[in-house]
């Protein structure tokens, strides 16, 4: 677990906030959480310079409690500003699964933000609300502990974006370093990621057309694509699933010659989107189509 966090953080008289190497003498000093009033206690052989209370507190302040107290405040603070000014703030992550970096900005679709929210009888530190209301992201301060397995869970099934952060004693004066880059951030939107389908409930999936031109016979044609969103925005370009296809077919192909095999895309050229480039299946040995109007790959 490592040494123990003792209470280093104060308040000077003009309310700034002070590591206890800066004291001086006469001044007086108060604790960022609860208001009372604090001394330095620089000499002691088995502990470093830290603050104490003058008196008992009935809050118990401590080491932890005053750097998650202060840490939450000034990040609020932060995100706030940035909300009010309407600018971005970019946060960078990468899935500890598929190795996929990202680089987005949190305040997207952020109108408010609340601390010390209550999510189904979990106090979250931190969480980002839309316009309705509904948390989008949920930002848990952890110092010497990890999340329970039963509370990532749940911010899963809510279709609630997690982002874990794990404070050492001096990250009070990192606060903006440590919500830029977070040490944990339980979302991925590559849909060939081991651990993708425990992010589905934060996924939303669009469909949205493009022009494509056929390096064989150059006609151009249109083809429907599956692209996944979510509260961090654009996250990437996805293959149709079965249903799906068929659900397009239905919704915009009515009256249309389609095929399934296609990709939805039309033309007489009869193209579709490949990982390495457009196929036209006109000038392809590879492909043949049956009397049902669906294409088989020759064995």
């Amino acid at each position: 677990m490592g040494k123990k966090l003792l209470h280093t953080i104060g308040c000077d008289e003009n309310g700034r906030i002070i590591h206890v190497s800066e004291t001086e003498k006469g001044n007086t000093y108060t604790c960022p959480q609860c208001g009372d009033r604090i001394i330095a206690r620089n000499s002691g052989k088995t502990q470093r310079p830290h603050f104490a209370h003058f008196k008992k507190s009935k809050n118990q302040c401590n080491g932890e409690s005053v750097l998650y107290h202060l840490f939450c405040k000034e990040a609020s603070v932060l995100l706030q500003s940035h909300i009010e000014q309407k600018l971005p703030f970019v946060m960078e992550w990468s899935c500890p699964f598929c190795n996929r970096k990202y680089s987005k900005d949190l305040l997207q679709q952020v109108a408010s933000i609340e601390t010390e929210y209550l999510i189904d009888n979990h106090r979250t530190a931190i969480v980002l609300l839309d316009k309705e209301g509904h948390p989008l992201f949920a930002i848990e301060v952890l110092i010497r502990k990890k999340l329970p397995k039963n509370i990532i869970r749940h911010y899963d099934e809510a279709g609630i974006i997690l982002i874990q952060l794990h404070l050492t004693e001096n990250d009070w004066q990192r606060v903006k370093e440590k919500l830029s880059h977070p040490d944990s951030v339980t979302f991925c939107g590559n849909g060939e990621c081991y651990n993708f389908q425990f992010y589905q409930n934060c996924i939303r999936r669009e469909y949205f057309t493009q022009k494509f031109k056929c390096k064989k016979c150059g006609k151009v044609v249109e083809g429907y694509m599956v692209r996944n969103t979510s509260a961090l925005g654009v996250l990437g370009l996805d293959r149709l699933r079965e249903e799906e296809k068929k659900e397009i077919v239905h919704t915009y192909f009515r009256g249309k010659r389609a095929v399934m095999a296609d990709i939805l895309v039309y033309g007489k050229c009869r193209c579709i989107p490949h990982s390495k480039g457009l196929v036209c299946l006109n000038k392809s040995d590879d492909f043949k189509e049956t009397r049902q109007g669906k294409i088989s790959r020759n064995k």
